[in-house]
């Protein structure tokens, strides 16, 4: 879908504005994203449709609040003409080219920059998707417990959730290309960045490497500033073009740090594709499960506690392509990914947060258990065999099965 004409994407948000009473955020008279109260719909690159939803205490208003998001979507689609929306990890035919920009100065130098960082910058800008966690912390020693085994760990969520088998309308060798595309866009920014696993890291040792990753922007009076060749310890020294630092420059650039999981005032886990719309509260639940229960965190690390650093960066690459079938120290991913979710589970339980109905939050993990573990195929190779078999190559199909 284009972002401009009669059936485009501005079109879509300006609709849902007027319908839902979301207040326009604009850019050169063009909209770029919408804001109700903490609720934040907005653009990526590529016209990816993303809900920054308002902090809540449960999985069950997460699955609130997504359903709502998903019945807005819907319903201005029905109006507006022949509009459908996928829930996936890569846009499954579309090719670079085939996709328009955004008009977002933001993204206008980001895609200049990254070009120059990594082959594959623009597939990650263009046509991947994510479902990212929001978590909270209540100390330095609090933080660094869970962002180091939340790296960790994510080569083994990052296979659980492995959705992005299919892309340009053919099998594309793996079930997470996404990781792949990741991989060679900015290295130096992104991934699992070896000093982070490391089990004695702090916040001194994220400051120091955020410090010097290089700047891509800065924002003076509504303008966007191109920077070359600064870091953000450079500019604290030094200053640029006139310029000092301020709190707001700092957390622009901590906005582009891509890191798998990262620190901004609070921590944010983004190692995980897009999943199909009813996997989706599966993706928080699980990370909920463990991060926020003491004995649930003490579990999952005694998991991983025997892999080394550079071990758990090799899984990673090696989920692009095996998935469930990749191994660490002989052991299975599967193997692990079943072990991490029974640990996930009782941590919801113990939690004891419960609906309507008196169900706790692990029964968001019940897709996952019963789809994914139970078969032992991860969803990219699921949607693959479908497409290889009973799908017969056809879109429509592929479609129908993706979308919300």
């Amino acid at each position: 879908m284009p972002y401009s004409g009669d059936i485009g994407i501005e079109r879509i948000l300006n609709e849902i504005a007027y319908e839902f009473g979301y207040e326009p955020i604009c850019e050169n008279d063009h909209t770029i994203a919408l804001q109700k109260g903490g609720t934040i719909i907005s653009l990526e690159p590529g016209g990816q449709v993303e809900l920054s939803a308002e902090p809540v205490r449960s999985i069950h208003e997460v699955k609130a609040q997504l359903d709502g998001f998903f019945f807005e979507l819907k319903t201005i689609a029905h109006f507006i003409g022949p509009v459908e929306w996928i829930a996936t990890g890569i846009h499954p035919f579309s090719s670079l080219d085939d996709i328009e920009w955004i008009p977002k100065r933001r993204y206008e130098i980001m895609a200049r920059y990254l070009g120059r960082q990594g082959k594959r910058a623009h597939d990650m800008m263009k046509r991947t998707a994510t479902n990212q966690v929001n978590l909270d912390y209540h100390s330095e020693e609090d933080a660094i417990e869970k962002i180091h085994l939340a790296l960790a760990i994510t080569p083994i969520a990052a296979a659980m959730f492995a959705n992005s088998s299919i892309s340009r309308g053919k099998l594309n060798g793996y079930v997470s290309e996404r990781l792949n595309i990741w991989r060679y866009t900015d290295p130096g920014r992104s991934g699992l960045i070896l000093s982070l696993i490391c089990q004695h890291c702090n916040f001194s040792d994220y400051l120091n490497y955020v410090l010097d990753v290089p700047m891509m922007f800065l924002v003076r009076d509504g303008k966007w500033i191109v920077t070359r060749n600064l870091t953000f310890r450079k500019f604290i020294k030094r200053g640029y073009q006139g310029l000092t630092p301020t709190q707001s420059d700092f957390e622009l650039h901590l906005s582009t740090i891509f890191t798998d999981a990262r620190f901004k005032q609070y921590m944010e886990i983004r190692g995980m594709d897009g999943q199909r719309g009813h996997l989706i509260p599966a993706v928080s639940a699980f990370w909920k499960g463990i991060l926020y229960d003491a004995e649930a965190r003490r579990a999952a690390a005694r998991v991983v506690r025997n892999f080394k650093d550079r071990e758990i960066i090799k899984l990673h690459q090696d989920v692009e392509r095996l998935g469930f079938r990749a191994k660490i120290k002989s052991i299975r991913v599967l193997d692990l990914a079943r072990e991490l979710v029974r640990i996930s589970e009782k941590g919801l339980t113990r939690q004891g947060i419960l609906n309507q109905s008196a169900q706790d939050e692990a029964i968001y993990l019940g897709p996952l258990k019963e789809e994914i573990l139970k078969r032992g195929k991860t969803p990219g190779e699921q949607t693959a065999e479908l497409w290889q078999g009973i799908f017969k190559h056809d879109r429509r199909a592929l479609i129908d099965y993706l979308k919300i």
